[in-house]
């Protein structure tokens, strides 16, 4: 398939809104899986050091619930559900971060905003639902990245006096971070999934092949394996 001249997100913002539908429950099959592990290993830590705002240890359960209930009115679009209430549930349960949270908040909030956003679109209250979970897909790549293998790069151009030698620093070391495995992974992952949505059937059928596109990649976006159900 030649590939196209459009961006990523331009290719995004194209897409239909079951298109859009399909592509953002896709990516987000990838990174829900952060907030189960998120409660796993990171909640009770994050309660304890932030008794004030308590992180229930409910919300893996309730980001995978929602994951499913997407998933279920992708493959049969008459089984309907509750979007307001599910939408008010994770908006609620969704961790914030500052300044001494562990990095393991982050995917896991990025993943919950994801589902947000997805279910206002279902609501057409967000057009943009689907540009918005690619972007925290890469980023959180990012993110990461910055956080671990890049560290000490990131804190040398952070450290940089001169406006204009941080600009390029900052240019240098995000053109590596795109060259790296997993962000090569997740944008050619985005792109399969694109040619998919634009050229398949979103019936049912081509919603379950979906789902098993998804499971075939192995891993979530930061590349922990990823288990099937």
């Amino acid at each position: 398939m030649p590939k196209s001249p459009l961006s990523t997100f331009a290719q995004i913002r194209a897409l239909t809104s079951k298109q859009s539908l399909a592509f953002s429950v896709a990516v987000l099959t990838r990174m829900v899986p952060h907030v189960v592990l998120y409660d796993e290993l990171c909640a009770p830590e994050v309660n304890s050091a932030l008794a004030e705002a308590p992180v229930s240890n409910e919300l893996g359960t309730l980001a995978h619930k929602i994951l499913g209930l997407l998933w279920d009115y992708l493959i049969n679009h008459k089984a309907k559900f509750n979007y307001g209430v599910q939408l008010e549930k994770i908006e609620s349960m969704t961790p914030d971060i500052g300044p001494d949270t562990p990095f393991g908040v982050l995917p896991a909030m990025d993943a919950c905003i994801g589902l947000a956003a997805v279910l206002r679109l279902i609501q057409h209250e967000q057009d943009d639902a689907a540009v918005m979970v690619s972007k925290l897909a890469q980023g959180g790549i990012e993110a990461m990245l910055l956080a671990t293998e890049f560290s000490e790069e990131n804190e040398a151009v952070l450290a940089l006096a001169n406006p204009e030698a941080q600009d390029n620093a900052h240019f240098a070391l995000s053109q590596t971070l795109k060259a790296h495995p997993l962000m090569e992974f997740e944008i050619q992952y985005q792109q399969s999934l694109l040619e998919y949505v634009t050229n398949h059937s979103l019936d049912a059928a081509g919603m379950k092949s979906l789902y098993h596109l998804t499971q075939a990649t192995g891993i979530t976006t930061l590349g922990i394996e990823l288990t099937s159900e």
